[in-house]
């Protein structure tokens, strides 16, 4: 899997994702820390929260509606100067009556990322061959990974010795790095899909905007395989986004878990992540990724009904590295079968409604999580979210092909 990294294309891609990652783990754990302290109100890190998943709603469609127009190479460079550029913005924030600055700029930083993400996913494919794919996921789930485990020990470290100022310069760094590490990228040359005249323009005219959107959803509709991979991901993506707001107070109020065995539990399933980032390279050689993604899923949901239908702390010591393992495998697997199936002109805007589809379901997760949550008690909505996987194993099982056909490069969608 990582002699994938002696490949120069790849190895640029690779360490400017992880190296970003890790500023960005570093400031959401520092962030919010940050905002609590200075207003004491649950409210400002709600609104923090909203102000993650509100980007990817309003814009993530048209920014992958870009992401196929515009040369990737160029846009990963320059985005992530422009999001270096917005984060040292929350240098302003504590000065007295500036905290507003933290929405602010976490809400046009990752309105920028909302054109970053789906670029990274497309150009993939591209850089690798093709039966490298599932393993180049792999090493970048790897990478990815260990930046999320990486990114908040570095964040606390900095914050406790610098303050937020310390996490923000941090933060600025990465992308700068990153930017230069995509700098060096070579990319081969790609002609977009029925790109209209004047498309090399920063921004021709919304109406050719819209028909490039439309496009997008047409290829969507017409493709078996990726409207069954929306909608596995759409629900696994609801069942994940419930546990969050009572994954905490389970363990807490129901296992009466301490700081410490939050934190413990938390590595251990880092280290579940990094075992299934390996497991996935090993099994995408040997098993369909239709197997991967459907037996993951539901072993996923098993796992999660054993460990919140439970009232013992032990269990978790083995269940939560355990999770780690097929969700990881899973989630590779969908990545690598979106890439496959998906012709190259229209990865960006596939991967861009998936973002808006990830997003709407994170804002209505966490809008229910707050309604209905207090009225039905933590473990029945962390049981919930554990059968709803489970229907999402269901679903890939029943929807999903043996063997994805190869995405036609030339593809029209008339």
């Amino acid at each position: 899997m990582l002699t994938l990294l002696t490949l120069p294309n790849f190895r640029r891609l690779w360490l400017g994702e992880v190296v970003s990652l890790i500023g960005d783990r570093a400031l959401l754990l520092a962030l919010p820390y940050f905002l609590y302290r200075e207003t004491g109100s649950t409210l400002a890190t709600a609104l923090l929260a909203l102000s993650y998943y509100l980007p990817g709603l309003l814009f993530g469609s048209f920014a992958g509606v870009l992401a196929d127009r515009w040369d990737r190479k160029r846009v990963l460079v320059i985005t992530h100067l422009i999001q270096g550029a917005l984060v040292t913005l929350l240098l302003l924030a504590p000065q007295p009556g500036l905290v507003w600055v933290a929405y602010a700029v976490t809400f046009a930083e990752l309105t920028v990322s909302t054109l970053s993400t789906p670029v990274a996913g497309a150009l993939l494919p591209s850089l690798v061959p093709e039966e490298n794919l599932m393993r180049a996921n792999a090493a970048l789930s790897l990478g990815t990974t260990g930046a999320r485990l990486l990114g908040p020990v570095v964040g606390g470290a900095l914050i406790a010795t610098f303050g937020i100022p310390g996490v923000v310069l941090f933060d600025a760094a990465s992308f700068v790095l990153a930017a230069l590490c995509f700098l060096r990228l070579r990319v081969p040359a790609r002609v977009p899909a029925d790109a209209p005249v004047g498309a090399t323009a920063l921004l021709n005219t919304w109406r050719d905007l819209g028909r490039e959107w439309r496009e997008g959803l047409r290829v969507i509709r017409r493709s078996p395989v990726i409207l069954a991979l929306l909608a596995v991901l759409s629900i696994t993506s609801l069942g994940g986004t419930l546990i969050d707001p009572f994954y905490t107070p389970f363990l807490v109020s129901v296992l009466h878990a301490d700081a410490r065995t939050i934190g413990l539990l938390g590595t251990l399933g880092g280290l579940g992540a990094l075992l299934g980032s390996a497991a996935s390279a090993w099994l995408g050689d040997r098993v369909p990724p239709r197997l991967l993604i459907a037996f993951g899923t539901l072993l996923v949901g098993v796992l999660m009904l054993r460990m919140y239908s439970g009232a013992s702390l032990p269990p978790l010591f083995a269940l939560v590295p355990l999770l780690g393992v097929p969700m990881v495998v899973s989630n590779v697997a969908l990545s690598t079968m979106i890439q496959t199936v998906t012709p190259d002109a229209y990865r960006g805007r596939v991967y861009g409604a998936l973002g808006t589809t990830n997003a709407l379901v994170g804002v209505l997760a966490t809008a229910a999580a707050g309604l209905v949550g207090p009225r039905v008690g933590t473990v029945p909505m962390l049981v919930l979210a554990a059968g709803i996987t489970l229907l999402g194993g269901v679903v890939a099982l029943v929807f999903l092909p043996a063997r994805a056909p190869g995405a036609e490069q030339g593809s029209s969608v008339g």
